[in-house]
């Protein structure tokens, strides 16, 4: 319809004009159609009856004295219409007496007076002999005899006539609607024709009156309205002409003044020198960052290509360590260098978007900084995470980018610190609705002139730090343009030898959900329930109080020393003694003489060691005693220390090696592939490798891997579906996440599905071998390090809580990642009637049926209850 309004003049009034009579035509040829055919119809059965009725009368004789010769003169000549094809003479019982044709005619007793069959019209009377009226007879006593009926006159007419007739009639009537539209149609086109010709006509003239031809004019019409259009274009033609030529005179009249405003812009010609010297400062800046990036890449490249290229030589088993080491050194160098550049890049363009997702602040600090352990303790550097245990459960921003902040200001402080330590502390402001953070180090401090212009682009202390440190000089100016973006604020406080202060502050708010119950809190209260009394040993006075810090915050007694020597000269007993190894000391001889003395002082103690990354957990094998990667989040803390009864317990049946898996690698490039088999061949891992996510599929249905190394960019399936595929049919397969840069996108496909491990490419060594290094590896199975029944149960009450919060919600799409994570756990622990429930809370998700949701709740509940029963 929009379509057509856009047309001509001439086709909306042929539209209006025929559409209206069209339809009042077929309405009119419709009614008239069905009330002539009816008509007839109609027609033919009085023709029928009174045919009946008339024979019927004609035939008493014959049919009482059954005398077939007394009827056939009155059936043939009725048969001459040609209407009739038969004429049927029966008896009251209806036996024929004399018809004129043979064919099947079904007959009812008594028959119907009208009835009708595929082809014939049926018309019934009965025959009744007439009444002798005499003198002294009543006609009272005559009424019963007239009742009684001697026979049927049946006349059967053909259907076919009077379906001719009715054609007739539809054909008469759909000729006379045709002739009526083509004539409406004609009538129409003729004055649409008449109407549209001049309104193209002014249109011609509009026409060129637009591209400049203001001489135009347009010609009259024989029409009184189109001649005062006309007319009123040929005026406005006119004015448009005398303003044409006002204009033109004022155009002279602006020239002359620019003219006199040329001696304005020579005024300011000074100033556009003065920011023409800037721009030229900036881009001496630029220059000479670009000249230190060229130096900054090239020394890298040089010593990648160099130090290959001996070992291509020829070399020694220890020269080669050593070059190889000096390759991975400066591989990470030119890493860091490229990564600073694209995210500046990104900036300088606005391509960067914030999230505004919920997260775990503890968590995300703890990530951050545990990403930077290996850096740290290399140098023999402590990293302290401080603060944590009173930050909000959920807070709502952009996790990615926090993460980032606080990744570049720990790797800006280790850069610049050779000993001591780094501590990142956390607080949440509720009033202000603010997340603050700091990254203080111990390190070489900044120079106060130096401080107005650290957050500039392309610009370090010095050109000495330059040389000393490398660096591209951009990891601060994007960490300040980050958190303007977030409308946050950082300031620096530092000393020139003695250490740098970042404060970052951010406004986030708080994510409340109902029925959550903090984890830690859980924690609080299970070792509340318990005779606590820790001892720590940190040599590092921050950490120590950091640790201290934590169990008071939850009413744990705790006792702090800096030296296993000062433990030795106590009396008093604990329950558990927390041991940080310094990241500076290599002496794990030392240090297991020294862990003996402390089991022989203090024999019900549980033993905890805490190590430095460079340390890998396998060394610390023959200690007996728990031992975790430093740092540890306060929540960790809490969790070592309440579930360290069931892993002492366990302690010598967890041993494993990693030449007991077989890792199946899923991945498409082939140096990535034989880089990732190599690796894990050096710690005895057997492999199969595949390079589409359906050959993945295919390897898993054959046999079962330990673990999947899945690449989430792979032809023909991606990682992502492959991995949705694989858990569905095996929800207890280990899958982690191959990528070279995660989106949030990618991220929360990962979520969804119920992938939490996921490696960054290039792949780093040690994170590889410390994420299979937490994992425990029983009976062929695969599971998280200390998955015990207390974390057990812990988790099954965590995902209850949830599940009735989102039911009140009505969050059906966490409740289906609630409902797959509980049916993996519950599998995790053979435990088949809460893996029930979990099959059942799901099929009553996807078809949101609340009722059968609350009761797969409730019957999970009397599961739990049961659980903390026995």
């Amino acid at each position: 319809m929009k379509s057509l309004f856009k047309n001509d003049i001439r086709e909306r009034v042929l539209f209006l004009s025929i559409f209206p009579m069209l339809a009042i035509t077929l309405f009119l040829g419709s009614f008239f159609i069905y009330t002539q055919v009816e008509n007839a119809e109609q027609g033919m059965i009085e023709k029928g009856q009174e045919f009946s009725q008339l024979l019927a009368a004609a035939a008493e004789f014959g049919i009482l004295s059954n005398n077939p010769a007394e009827l056939a003169p009155l059936s043939q000549q009725l048969i001459k219409n040609p209407l009739v094809i038969d004429v049927i003479f029966t008896d009251q019982d209806l036996l024929v007496i004399h018809r004129e044709d043979v064919f099947d005619v079904s007959l009812s007793i008594p028959p119907d007076p009208t009835s009708r069959t595929a082809q014939e019209w049926l018309f019934s009377h009965p025959v009744k002999p007439m009444p002798i009226r005499t003198l002294s007879a009543s006609s009272i006593e005559d009424k019963s005899s007239n009742e009684d009926i001697t026979g049927w006159v049946i006349i059967v007419f053909s259907d076919e006539p009077i379906r001719q007739q009715q054609y007739q009639i539809i054909r008469n009537s759909l000729f006379i609607i045709l002739a009526g539209f083509l004539i409406t149609f004609l009538l129409s086109n003729y004055f649409g024709r008449k109407i549209s010709l001049p309104v193209k006509q002014l249109s011609i003239i509009i026409s060129q009156l637009r591209r400049g031809n203001l001489s135009t004019r347009a010609m009259g019409s024989n029409t009184e309205e189109f001649n005062q259009l006309a007319e009123g274009i040929n005026e406005l033609a006119k004015s448009l002409e005398e303003s044409n030529y006002q204009m033109e005179n004022r155009i002279n009249q602006a020239t002359q003044a620019l003219s006199v405003s040329l001696q304005e812009l020579e005024i300011k010609n000074n100033q556009l020198t003065k920011a023409h010297q800037k721009a030229d400062s900036a881009n001496r800046a630029k220059d000479a960052f670009l000249a230190r990036m060229s130096h900054e890449l090239r020394t890298p490249l040089t010593s990648v290509i160099g130090f290959t290229r001996m070992i291509q030589e020829g070399s020694t088993e220890q020269e080669r360590a050593h070059y190889l080491k000096i390759i991975d050194h400066t591989s990470q160098m030119l890493l860091t260098l490229i990564d600073d550049l694209l995210d500046f890049t990104r900036l300088e363009s606005d391509a960067i978007e914030l999230e505004f997702i919920s997260f775990h602040p503890e968590k995300l600090f703890h990530q951050a900084i545990e990403m930077q352990a290996l850096a740290a303790h290399a140098k023999g550097i402590e990293l302290i995470l401080n603060g944590s245990f009173k930050l909000p459960e959920l807070l709502v921003g952009d996790p990615t980018r926090i993460r980032q902040i606080i990744t570049n200001l720990i790797g800006n402080a280790i850069k610049f610190t050779d000993r001591g330590h780094i501590e990142l502390h956390t607080e949440y402001f509720h009033k202000q609705k603010t997340l603050m953070f700091s990254v203080e180090d111990t390190g070489i401090g900044i120079n106060e002139n130096y401080k107005n212009k650290m957050f500039e682009s392309f610009t370090q202390a010095d050109n000495s730090i330059s040389r000393k440190y490398g660096g591209s000089g951009l990891g601060l100016a994007i960490t300040s343009r980050l958190i303007k973006l977030m409308n946050g604020h950082i300031h620096v406080e530092t000393k020139s030898g003695k250490g740098s202060k970042f404060v970052v502050t951010i406004p986030v708010e708080v994510k409340v959900e109902p029925f959550e119950i903090d984890e830690i809190e859980d924690f609080s209260i299970r070792l509340s329930d318990e005779n606590l009394n820790i001892l720590v040993i940190e040599s590092n006075t921050v950490s120590r109080k950091s640790i201290s810090d934590t169990f008071s915050y939850h009413n744990i007694a705790c006792k702090d020393v800096e030296r296993i020597e000062d433990a030795l000269n106590t009396a008093e007993q604990y329950s558990h003694i927390i041991i940080s190894h310094a990241a500076n000391d290599h002496n794990l001889e030392l240090l297991y003489r020294k862990t003996e003395s402390l089991r022989q002082q203090f024999p019900i103690a549980k033993i905890i060691i805490l190590h430095p990354a460079t340390i890998r957990r396998d060394s610390l094998k023959n200690f007996k005693a728990l031992s975790f990667t430093k740092p540890l989040s306060s929540s960790q803390l809490l969790k070592c220390i309440c579930n360290s009864k069931e892993l002492n317990n366990s302690l010598n049946d967890t041993d494993y090696e990693l030449d007991s898996l077989e890792i199946l690698i899923a991945e498409d490039n082939d140096y990535n592939r034989l880089l990732v088999k190599r690796i894990l061949r050096q710690a005895g891992i057997k492999t199969r490798e595949v390079t589409t996510g359906k050959q993945a599929i295919d390897e898993i249905n054959i046999k079962m891997p330990d673990i999947i190394l899945m690449d989430i960019n792979m032809p023909d399936m991606d990682g992502i579906e492959a991995s949705k595929l694989i858990l569905e049919q095996h929800p207890k397969a280990q899958i982690i996440a191959l990528t070279a840069n995660i989106s949030s996108r990618e991220q929360q496909l990962l979520n969804q599905i119920g992938i939490g491990r996921v490696l960054i490419k290039p792949l780093n060594i040690e994170k590889l071998y410390a994420l299979l290094s937490t994992l425990d590896f029983r009976r062929g199975k695969v599971t998280s390090a200390g998955t015990n029944k207390s974390e057990f149960e812990i988790e099954i009450k965590r995902q209850l809580e949830e599940i009735q919060s989102r039911i009140y919600a009505k969050d059906y799409e966490s409740l289906a990642r609630n409902a797959h994570q509980l049916y993996g756990f519950a599998g995790l622990f053979d435990h088949p009637e809460i893996e029930m429930v979990a099959e059942r809370l799901k099929k009553a998700v996807i078809s949101r049926d609340i009722r059968n949701i609350w009761s797969a709740y409730n019957q999970l509940a009397r599961v739990v209850n049961n659980l903390q029963r026995f």
